[in-house]
């Protein structure tokens, strides 16, 4: 048995120890909850738009380019993307196989536009695109710009830095693997321009005689009937 005095001073201490460690859990608790707050507004911004591809192999033709979106605004419906293209790729190089109905490919120089009726609010848009021919470099970056039918636009054009996490609003980007070996770029199509035809001259005719013995065409005169 310890002395009264030994056994008061050892509950006193562990009284101090048990406070110092709950006000410690509720200092890392405090602190927990901060960071993860913090971490919630920097980080990257909760809708995306990516892009995927099938066969994902620099030059290979006929691939399948699947791009999604996903709908931010609470009051609006996508109505459309606009694409930077890098320069190895041109509107007329993609074909639009699957999406909602009504849109349409189009677009000039690098830049492509795919849009239509505006999809309903809240729900994410699916693209399914074919392409001529993957470029031959192994990182295509395409930065889009995804458009709502009130007007709305969101910049998906941010490229990460090398070693730096994911920015606010990151262009989708296609990562390739190495060409198959003998793949070479093949040449667009290109329409034959019209010619037009050259005037021509009537050459003109020579009459021909009508041969000896041929029969004519005029009618001969009645014989006089005899007296």
């Amino acid at each position: 048995m310890l002395p009264y005095g030994r056994r008061g001073a050892g509950t006193t201490l562990c009284g101090v120890l048990t406070s110092i460690l709950r006000r410690g859990a509720v200092v890392l608790a405090a602190t927990a909850a901060a960071l993860a707050g913090a971490a919630g507004l920097a980080g990257p911004a909760a809708a995306h738009v990516e892009a995927d591809v099938r066969p994902a192999r620099a030059l290979a033709t006929g691939a399948v380019l699947t791009i999604t979106a996903e709908a931010e605004s609470d009051t609006a419906g996508t109505a459309g993307l606009r694409i930077q293209l890098p320069a190895e790729l041109v509107p007329g190089d993609f074909r639009l196989v699957s999406g909602p109905a009504g849109w349409r490919v189009g677009g000039a120089r690098q830049v492509l536009e795919v849009g239509g009726p505006a999809l309903p609010v809240g729900r994410d848009l699916r693209l399914e695109l074919l392409v001529r021919q993957l470029p031959a470099t192994r990182t295509v970056v395409l930065k889009t710009v995804q458009r709502y039918s009130d007007g709305r636009q969101d910049s998906w054009i941010e490229v990460p830095a090398v070693g730096a996490g994911e920015p606010d609003a990151p262009a989708p980007v296609m990562r390739l693997a190495a060409a198959a070996p003998g793949a070479t770029p093949v040449p667009r199509a290109t329409t034959p321009v019209p010619t037009t035809p050259s005037p021509t001259t009537p050459t003109p005719t020579t009459p021909t005689s009508t041969p000896s013995g041929a029969a004519s065409t005029t009618p001969a005169p009645a014989a006089a009937s005899p007296a």
